[in-house]
C-alpha cells in the first residue's frame, strides 16, 4: 500500500502540498474564533445522581455562584479612620457596569418593624457615612447574632465585601471585563490604602483560571517549539531538518486550534495542552523520516530512491505507531465526562492528521530540496550514540541475568512506594501553593472556617412542613451539632431567618434571637411580608415557594480525601440523629460534595479508559504480529515504566488525581510506539538473516536505537516545557510523563531484547512472520533503476 502512496505523493508533489496547506490555513483561520471556556468544566456526566441534585437545588433555591469576595486583614471598618476608604472601595465596585450589588458590615440589611403597616422590612445599618455615629453602628452590628461569621471574622478585624454579578453576565465574555474591572479597583485600593486586599469566590477563582489558560496556551506552545528546535539542532546538525520540522508541528497546532473551533468546543485546562502535545508528539515522526533518508541516501546516494524508501519503510511504522497513540487519547472518548471526551476526540484527530501532514510535507520537501552533504548524516555515526548502543547489545546479549535481576529489584522497590500512594480530591489541587489565588483562599479558609459551599437540602414530605416547629428546632440542633465539626463553618437556614425576624419584632433586643415560641409564633409569623419583598427575600432562599423543602448551607474547608471522608461520615451521624430517614429526606449536595463526587468519578473513569486502552492497543499489536506471547512481551518494557512513576508518586507524596492519572494513558500510547518500530525491524530482520535471532536483535538495535533514542529525548525535553504552568496538575503531568517516557526507552531497547533472545522458541512462528500488515516493507529492486533529473529542483518519478 504504502509503494502506491509513495508514487501518488512523489509524482504528484505540488497538489498534495498545495492541499495539506490550503487544509492546514483554512484551520488556522478557523482556530481565531476559538473561545477559552468561562465556565468550570463539569465533572460529572448530566444524568449522574450528584449532578442531578446539584441542579435540582441550584434551581429550586436560584442559586448560581455570582459573588466575588474582597477582605483585609485587621482592618475595622467602623474605626473613624478606616471607614472612608472601605465606603469608597465599596462605591467604586458598585460603580462598575454589571455589579448588582456589594454588602459589607457598613450596609448589611437590617430587619425592622413597622407598626403601621404591621410588617418586617429591610434598611441598611448607615446608608451614609455620619460623623460620629461609627461607634452606635458597631454597636448595632454587634447586637445582631444573625450576622455573626458572615460578614466579619468572629473578633472584627477581617471584614467581607460581598460583590454580586449580574447572573446573565457569569458565562458570556462580558464576566472576563467585569472581573477584570473588580480586580484592577482592587488593585488601585490597595496602592491608596497601603494594604493587601484578598480576592476569592468562584467568578473571580473562573477568570482567573481563563487568563491564566489563555496566556498559557501560547507560553507552552512557545518553549516547545524553542525545546524541540534546539535538541534537532544538537541532533541532526542541519538547520534544514530542524526548520522543516518545525513546520509540521506549526501546521499540526493550527489544526488544533481549528479542530477545537470547527467541533465547537471551548478551551479548557486540558484542551490547552493539545497544541503542546502537538509538538511534542509530532517532532518523533520527523525524526524517524529524516534519520531514514539520510541512512538510505546515504547507502546508495539516489534521493529519489531514499525518499520512495522512506514513505515505503517507515510510513506503515509510523501510521502503527500514531494510531496506538491516537488510541490511548480515543479511550478517554467513552468516559462520560465532557471535558475527558473533548480532549480526547481532538487529541487522537490531531495525531492522525500530523502523520498525514508530517509524510506528506517531509518526502516532498526533501524532493526539491538539495542532496544531503555527510555532515547531515554524519550524526549517524556519533561515537558516543555507538558506544550506548553497543552497550544495549552486549547487555541484552551477554548479560541477560543482571537486566532480569535489576527488572526485579526495581519492580520490587516500585511495588513498595505504590503502597504509599493516596488520591486527593482538593478544588485547590490545581494551583501551586505560591499563587495568589490558593493563598487568598487559604486566608479566608483560615479566619471563616471554609470557602467551600456545603448544602443539605431538607425534605420535610409535605407542604409547609419546613415551618413545622419541630423541624426547625430539629434544623437548630443539626446546625449546632455540624458547627462543631472541624473544618465547617456556621450554618445558614430559614432557623436563622425566624431568629432574626423575631429578634426584629421585639425591635431589635438580641435576647430574643430565638426560634419563635407557641406564644409569639403567630405573632411574629404575621409581620412576615408573604409577597415578594426584600423582606421575604431571606425566607425565599432558604425554603423553596411550597414550603416543602429547606436548605441548610455551610462552608466547609477545601480538604483532601481523608478529612473529607471523615466529614461526610460526620455528616451522615449527625443526621440520621437530628432528622432520622423516616420522616426526612435530606440530600448532601453544593459544589464540594459536586466536587468530591466527581473527583472519585474521573479517577475511576480514567483507570477505566486506561485499562481500554492497553485491551485495545493489545488487540491491535495482536493483529499487526499474530503471536499472543509476542504481545506478552511487548507488554512487559510498556507496563514496566507505568509501576515504576506509580512507585515514584508513592515515595515522593504525588497524590493520585485526575491529572496524574492522566499520566498512564499519555504515556502507555506514546511508549509503545518505540515497541512497534523496534519489533517491525526485527521481524524484517528474521527474514534477512535466515531466522538469526541474535543477528537480527542486534540489527533491529542498531537500525531503530538512534531514532528512538532521539525521539525519547525530544518528548522527555518537551513535556518538560508543562513544568511552567501555574497548574499544579499540569506540572506534574509534565514531570512524570517525562520520566515514564525515559524509563520506557531503556525498557524498549534493553529488556524488550533481553526477552526476545530469552523467550525465542515460545515467540517465533510462522504466523509471527507472516503478518497480516507489513509494516517495514521488504527490500526489492522494484525502484533501484529510478534516476535524478538533470534539475536540482525538480526529479521526475516513474514507474519503470
Amino acid at each position: 500500500m504504502f509503494t502506491f502512496i509513495a508514487r501518488l505523493i512523489l509524482r504528484n508533489r505540488i497538489m498534495a502540498l498545495s492541499s495539506i496547506l490550503l487544509l492546514s490555513f483554512f484551520m488556522a483561520w478557523e482556530g481565531q474564533y476559538v473561545d477559552v471556556s468561562f465556565k468550570f468544566s463539569r465533572l460529572l456526566p448530566r444524568t449522574d445522581s450528584a449532578q442531578v441534585e446539584y441542579d435540582i437545588f441550584r434551581e429550586r433555591f436560584n442559586q448560581v455562584g455570582n459573588t466575588v469576595i474582597l477582605a483585609i486583614d485587621s482592618f475595622d471598618v467602623f474605626n473613624p479612620q478606616l471607614y472612608p476608604q472601605w465606603q469608597r472601595l465599596q462605591d467604586q465596585m458598585n460603580a462598575i457596569p454589571g455589579v448588582i450589588g456589594v454588602l459589607s458590615a457598613i450596609n448589611a440589611p437590617e430587619l425592622r418593624r413597622n407598626d403601621s403597616l404591621q410588617k418586617l422590612y429591610y434598611q441598611s445599618l448607615n446608608p451614609g457615612f455620619r460623623t460620629g455615629k461609627l461607634d452606635s453602628m458597631r454597636q448595632l452590628y454587634a447586637d445582631l447574632p444573625f450576622y455573626k461569621g458572615l460578614l466579619q471574622s468572629d473578633d472584627g478585624m477581617v471584614p467581607l465585601m460581598l460583590v454580586q454579578i449580574d447572573p446573565e453576565r457569569l458565562y458570556v465574555r462580558d464576566i472576563v471585563r467585569i472581573v477584570e474591572e473588580i480586580k484592577e479597583t482592587t488593585e488601585l485600593a490597595e496602592d491608596a490604602i497601603s494594604r493587601d486586599i484578598k480576592i476569592s469566590g468562584l467568578p473571580h477563582i473562573r477568570m482567573a483560571n481563563t487568563k491564566k489558560i489563555s496566556q498559557e496556551i501560547f507560553l507552552l506552545v512557545g518553549l516547545a517549539m524553542l525545546v524541540t528546535a534546539i535538541i534537532l539542532f544538537i541532533f541532526l546538525r542541519s538547520f534544514r531538518a530542524m526548520l522543516i520540522s518545525l513546520g509540521v508541528v506549526i501546521l499540526g497546532v493550527f489544526w488544533s486550534f481549528g479542530l477545537i473551533s470547527v467541533l465547537d468546543y471551548e478551551i479548557s485546562m486540558l484542551s490547552s495542552l493539545i497544541p503542546s502535545l502537538v509538538i511534542v508528539i509530532g517532532v518523533p515522526n520527523c525524526i524517524f523520516l529524516i534519520n531514514k533518508y539520510h541512512s538510505e541516501f546515504k547507502n546508495h546516494g539516489n534521493r529519489v530512491k531514499a525518499l520512495q524508501r522512506v514513505i515505503r519503510k517507515i510510513g506503515a511504522a509510523t501510521m502503527m505507531t500514531n494510531a496506538t497513540t491516537a488510541m490511548g487519547f480515543a479511550s478517554l472518548i467513552l468516559t462520560d465526562s465532557i471535558i475527558l471526551k473533548e480532549f480526547g476526540i481532538v487529541a487522537s484527530i490531531n495525531v492522525m492528521m500530523v502523520f498525514v501532514i508530517s509524510i506528506i510535507i517531509i518526502p516532498v520537501f526533501y524532493s526539491y530540496a538539495r542532496k544531503p552533504k555527510q555532515r547531515h548524516y554524519k550524526h549517524l555515526e556519533k561515537r558516543w550514540i555507538k558506544g550506548f548502543i553497543d552497550w544495549l547489545i552486549r547487555s541484552s546479549m551477554y548479560h541477560r541475568k543482571y537486566v532480569y535481576l535489576g527488572l526485579f529489584v526495581l519492580l520490587a522497590i516500585a511495588f513498595n512506594g505504590i503502597t504509599k500512594i493516596y488520591t486527593t480530591g482538593n478544588l485547590s489541587e490545581e494551583f501551586k501553593k505560591t499563587d495568589p489565588v490558593f493563598k487568598d483562599l487559604r486566608f479566608l479558609e483560615d479566619r471563616f472556617g471554609g470557602v467551600v459551599p456545603l448544602e443539605l437540602v431538607v425534605d420535610t414530605k409535605r407542604p409547609g412542613g419546613a415551618y413545622k416547629s419541630s423541624t426547625l428546632k430539629r434544623m437548630d440542633r443539626l446546625q449546632e451539632a455540624m458547627a462543631a465539626v472541624p473544618g465547617v463553618s456556621r450554618g445558614l437556614s430559614v432557623v436563622d431567618g425566624l431568629k432574626y425576624a423575631k429578634q426584629a419584632y421585639y425591635r431589635g433586643d438580641p435576647q430574643f434571637y430565638e426560634l419563635p415560641n407557641s406564644q409569639d409564633r403567630s405573632f411574629v409569623m404575621s409581620y412576615i411580608p408573604r409577597e415578594n419583598s426584600s423582606a421575604n427575600s431571606l425566607m425565599e432562599s432558604m425554603v423553596d415557594s411550597t414550603g416543602r423543602y429547606a436548605r441548610i448551607s455551610m462552608q466547609v474547608q477545601d480538604m483532601g480525601k481523608e478529612e473529607s471522608a471523615y466529614l461526610q461520615e460526620a455528616l451522615q451521624t449527625n443526621i440520621s440523629e437530628h432528622l432520622p430517614a423516616d420522616r426526612y429526606d435530606v440530600t448532601v449536595t453544593g459544589a464540594w460534595m459536586v466536587f468530591q463526587k466527581g473527583t472519585t468519578y474521573l479517577i475511576k473513569n480514567l483507570m477505566l479508559s486506561l485499562g481500554l486502552a492497553i485491551a485495545v492497543i493489545a488487540l491491535v499489536m495482536a493483529f499487526i504480529f499474530r503471536s499472543f506471547a509476542m504481545v506478552l512481551v511487548s507488554l512487559v518494557p510498556n507496563l514496566f515504566p507505568l509501576i515504576m512513576t506509580a512507585g515514584i508518586m508513592g515515595y515522593f507524596g504525588i497524590p493520585l488525581k485526575p491529572s496524574t492519572i492522566l499520566v498512564f494513558s499519555v504515556a502507555f500510547g506514546i511508549s509503545i510506539d518505540d515497541t512497534i518500530h523496534f519489533l517491525a525491524k526485527y521481524r524484517q530482520e528474521l527474514k534477512i538473516t535466515q531466522y538469526n535471532i541474535g543477528q537480527s536483535v542486534l540489527l533491529a538495535i542498531r537500525e531503530t536505537g538512534v531514532s528512538m533514542f532521539y525521539t525519547s529525548i525530544v518528548l522527555f525535553f518537551g513535556f518538560s516545557v508543562f513544568t511552567a504552568s501555574s497548574f499544579g496538575g499540569i506540572v506534574a503531568l509534565g514531570i512524570l510523563v517525562s520520566i515514564t517516557l525515559v524509563i520506557a526507552m531503556i525498557g524498549n531497547l534493553l529488556l524488550l531484547p533481553t526477552l526476545l533472545l530469552s523467550f525465542e522458541r515460545m515467540i517465533i512462528n510462522k504466523s509471527f512472520t507472516e503478518p497480516y500488515i507489513t509494516i517495514y516493507e521488504e527490500d526489492d529492486d522494484e525502484d533501484d533503476d529510478l534516476e535524478i533529473g538533470d534539475s536540482q529542483l525538480e526529479e521526475e518519478v516513474y514507474q519503470p
